[in-house]
């Protein structure tokens, strides 16, 4: 039997990236997906390769209307909710004093507000079942100091590595899981940066040591999340780096940049 098998899942943030790779190895591992983003044409591209199929159901996490419908439409087809994993996530690389209100509005809505608004919608269903909710955080909300240029995804990431804790304190019977993934490649994170203006940044966070040398592949993250939830233990806080190589400030490579 696979590790899975029948167990019925909602990933939220699935059309690319890290959350596309988790929809595909829950359904290589026996599960029963749903598919939920704003992209619906990715979704159903992806929905197609998954083995044994996948629901697809768009959701704009900023929407709470759009996150009530998303997880109603999946539950109605698994029949029922047993784990939600939440991948969606938004980065701008500048500093913090050049952000101005509708940005900090971006990042709080795809990277708290809409987390909370999807548990908030799925609580019943994760409720009946005891299920289980995954979070993907950074390894970058810890680093000390924080990495300068990444100040508002560090901020929100840190707000929502509070927020699932205070999940998991109102909702004992649920298992709650954030991960701290660490540097990731082929994940589009990096894709609207301005890489002119962001290469002394990133410049010194490899001189801080804060990057590995390489990045893992969104797959590696989704074999993790997997084995979160095939694990019969509760799993508060897991970490998933990548092993260490040697660098210099010039290799930097852009679309490695942290996840």
């Amino acid at each position: 039997m696979k590790r899975l098998e029948g167990r019925r899942i909602l990933v939220i943030g699935a059309s690319s990236g890290i959350g596309r790779a988790i929809g595909t190895a829950l359904g290589e591992n026996g599960a029963r997906v749903a598919l939920a983003a704003r992209r619906e044409d990715l979704l159903h591209e992806l929905a197609a390769t998954v083995p044994g199929g996948a629901v697809v159901a768009p959701c704009d996490v900023r929407d709470g209307a759009s996150t009530e419908s998303a997880v109603g439409s999946a539950v109605t087809a698994l029949g029922g909710l047993d784990a939600l994993v939440y991948a969606s996530g938004r980065a701008r690389l500048m500093n913090v004093a050049d952000a101005d209100a509708e940005t900090w509005q971006e990042l709080f809505e795809t990277n708290v507000v809409g987390a909370s608004l999807v548990t908030r919608a799925a609580l019943p269903h994760l409720r009946e079942s005891h299920g289980r909710a995954v979070y993907l955080s950074s390894i970058s909300a810890d680093d000390r100091p924080p990495r300068r240029g990444l100040g508002l995804y560090v901020v929100t990431k840190a707000a929502l590595n509070r927020l699932v804790d205070v999940w998991q304190e109102e909702n004992r019977e649920i298992g709650f899981t954030r991960v701290s993934v660490g540097d990731t490649g082929a994940t589009g994170f990096a894709s609207d940066w301005d890489m002119t203006a962001g290469g002394e940044y990133v410049k010194e966070w490899v001189e801080r040591g804060y990057l590995f040398g390489r990045a893992m592949q969104p797959e590696s993250v989704a074999r993790h999340v997997v084995d979160l939830l095939g694990s019969a233990e509760a799993v508060p806080v897991s970490t998933i780096v990548p092993r260490f190589v040697e660098t210099d400030a010039g290799s930097a490579d852009w679309e490695n940049a942290p996840e």
